[in-house]
């Protein structure tokens, strides 16, 4: 009887410890299955960022030129932002000065160089991102004469290449930016260089024409030469228009080519070409 008693408190026993030992299985199974969920709804968010588009208030004129390039296989070299604006509150050199200074302090990270000169007072400040491989040019800029004085603020961004997320974060930053230079509001230039070496079937108009249909865009001036084409155009895809003599327009497309077999530059912007070409 004795033996038979202890046999059953050890049964007992063995039994309650299973079902803690299954229990702390269990527990580890579900502590795992909520690391993972947690884990894979960080990974769809990090996604979904990645592919989320622009805040609405923000230009993505140089998304799209992009995505024409790389429709048409031509390597992104580089592209740029430009904001600019005029200032009137500059009167004189100690006006001049206290909005330098004004800009230093919003924009803290640029390293910066004045010039003060007799028909030109020129402050610049410069930083290079090693992270995103952006380079940042602000520049206030007065010149002055005996019957009139000029002041304008140039801000402007190049990237190299083309990553769409680095791009994205770098066209947030601009803008971004641009808000802590002015609250007021700036004239947008968005331009965009790349090249290709495949054979041009048709000559340089041919790739022209190409193009213009890629912007749904309507030529509104052209010159054409055997290495070189350059276009003004209009597009009713982007609100920034320029008026010309000939309409309005909001599109430059320049192409260059060296000859035959070599590469051919393609640059485009709007409103306006912002590079020598």
């Amino acid at each position: 009887m004795f033996k038979m008693e202890y046999t059953n408190k050890g049964l007992k026993t063995n039994t309650k410890y299973a079902e803690k030992k299954w229990k702390l299985y269990i527990n580890r199974l579900l502590g795992l299955f909520f690391i993972f969920v947690i884990c894979f709804t960080g990974v769809i968010l990090g996604n979904e960022r990645s592919r989320a588009q622009l805040p609405n208030d923000i230009s993505t004129e140089i998304l799209e030129i992009a995505e024409v390039f790389q429709k048409e296989k031509i390597n992104v070299q580089e592209w740029k932002l430009y904001g600019r604006k005029n200032v009137y509150k500059i009167r004189d050199l100690v006006t001049f000065q206290k909005e330098v200074n004004r800009l230093k302090q919003s924009m803290g990270h640029l390293s910066w160089n004045v010039m003060e000169e007799e028909d030109q007072w020129k402050a610049v400040g410069t930083h290079y991102n090693d992270l995103l491989k952006q380079e940042e040019t602000l520049q206030l800029i007065t010149t002055h004469t005996n019957a009139s004085q000029t002041s304008y603020v140039l801000y402007e961004v190049t990237g190299y290449g083309w990553e769409k997320p680095v791009a994205t974060e770098i066209i947030n930053n601009f803008h971004s930016n641009l808000t802590n230079i002015s609250h007021e509001d700036f004239e947008i230039f968005s331009c965009m260089s790349g090249d290709f070496s495949a054979k041009i079937e048709g000559g340089l108009q041919n790739t022209t024409n190409i193009l213009l249909d890629a912007f749904s865009a309507q030529i509104v001036e052209e010159i054409q030469e055997d290495t070189f084409v350059s276009v003004s155009a209009y597009t009713d895809a982007w609100n920034n228009v320029l008026p010309t003599h000939q309409g309005k327009m909001n599109l430059q497309i320049g192409l260059r080519t060296q000859g035959m077999g070599d590469k051919t530059t393609v640059i485009v912007g709007t409103p306006i070409i912002t590079v020598e070409y």
